[in-house]
């Protein structure tokens, strides 16, 4: 929906403009915009800087309702550390040589958008110009491989994040994605298009499956029991999930959405992404369901191995943190809620409030069935 690709096919690999011996390009004193996009909540601009060196500019829109703030130093800290170890492992060295290549962490940098710094926003370096939004569904092979090699980038980089202990002294940063879902889920956020798919949905999912999407989005921002929480990415996603073209590493834009939390909160919220997708191009619906065939369980395999360790990839599902399929079922409604409201309505969304009654109706388990 918002963040997915148009109709039109994407170029396989993402390519720079033509840069001459100068490394710029051509005409171009300095960087050049690429790619413009975005919602009311966000703009994103991409730029080159020559020598397969680009930004990522995320701006906040005007129905942004929150400052993009940088993680604390301590949680900062430890980003760096868990990069540190991905870089390890993708270069044979350190503890984790072995573990497999992961995707190495973008963190974001404040950055002022005008003279006057009304409106600021966060800057990311990497080194490709299109996501895995655009590559996965754009029914080109090498563009397919790029994206299916990155996402088990991002499992083990999850993996990694999650292996990190939330015990710093500052209190844990609210997971912003399901605090919107409780807003538009009681009435908070009355905007029109919003307001119009909450009464939808509301009628379509019925007082039970209402009462356990509030549940289950409560139960999201109560602290974790055993085990306590861990570092979360926040908001994973293939949007933020960055593939070099030349394939040889991927990155993945963090930051803005660093929290503590549940791991089951990161890891369902990349496959309820995807079982939206899956879902989407079977039942015809939106980009996904105009475009080419994809192969989506092979994408979110791909995604699972990397997360699972080895010793856990016989009992797949049941070596997935417990609460997975709660994560991805919210992710789905999420996602749902920031299109009616950021972008506008469609009449799809009424068969994806169908999809959601479905996918809450089964316990989420739809998501996991890969």
């Amino acid at each position: 929906m918002a963040d997915r690709p148009q109709a039109a096919p994407v170029p396989s690999v993402p390519r720079a403009p033509a840069v001459p011996a100068a490394g710029r390009p051509a005409g171009v004193a300095g960087s050049v915009t690429v790619r413009e996009y975005g919602t009311r909540y966000l703009r994103i601009s991409v730029r080159y800087h020559g020598d397969a060196r680009f930004s990522w500019l995320r701006v906040p829109g005007p129905a942004h309702d929150r400052p993009q703030t940088a993680p604390s130093p301590a949680a900062g800290a430890a980003l760096r550390r868990v990069d540190a170890a991905v870089a390890d492992a993708a270069s044979g060295t350190g503890s984790g040589a072995g573990a497999g290549r992961g995707a190495r962490l973008a963190l974001g940098e404040r950055a002022a958008v005008s003279e006057s710094g009304e409106r600021g926003g966060v800057v990311y370096r990497v080194p490709g110009a299109v996501s895995v939004a655009r590559l996965l569904p754009s029914g080109d092979d090498t563009a397919y491989r790029l994206s299916v090699r990155a996402l088990a980038d991002l499992g083990r980089t999850l993996r990694q994040l999650h292996d990190v202990p939330w015990e710093f002294a500052e209190p844990v940063p609210p997971h912003h994605g399901v605090g919107r879902l409780l807003d538009w889920i009681s009435g908070a956020a009355p905007d029109g298009d919003g307001a119009r798919l909450r009464a939808l949905a509301h009628d379509r999912l019925g007082a039970r499956l209402w009462t356990r999407l509030t549940d289950w989005a409560v139960a999201a921002q109560e602290p974790p029991g055993r085990g306590g929480a861990v570092l979360l990415h926040g908001a994973p996603s293939t949007g933020w999930l960055v593939p070099s073209p030349a394939g040889d590493h991927s990155v993945l834009l963090t930051g803005e959405e660093v929290t503590g939390g549940d791991p089951a909160l990161d890891l369902g919220w990349v496959l309820g992404e995807l079982h939206e997708l899956r879902s989407a191009a079977a039942r015809g619906l939106g980009a996904a369901g105009q475009g080419p065939p994809v192969d989506y369980p092979a994408a979110a395999r791909s995604l699972l191995d990397g997360y699972l360790r080895k010793e856990d990839a016989a009992a797949t599902v049941e070596a997935l943190p417990p609460g997975t399929a709660r994560a991805a079922t919210l992710r789905l409604a999420v996602h749902m809620r920031d299109f009616a409201s950021f972008v506008g309505w469609h009449e799809d969304l009424r068969r994806y409030a169908d999809l959601l009654a479905e996918t809450l109706d089964a316990d989420g388990a739809p998501t996991l069935r890969w």
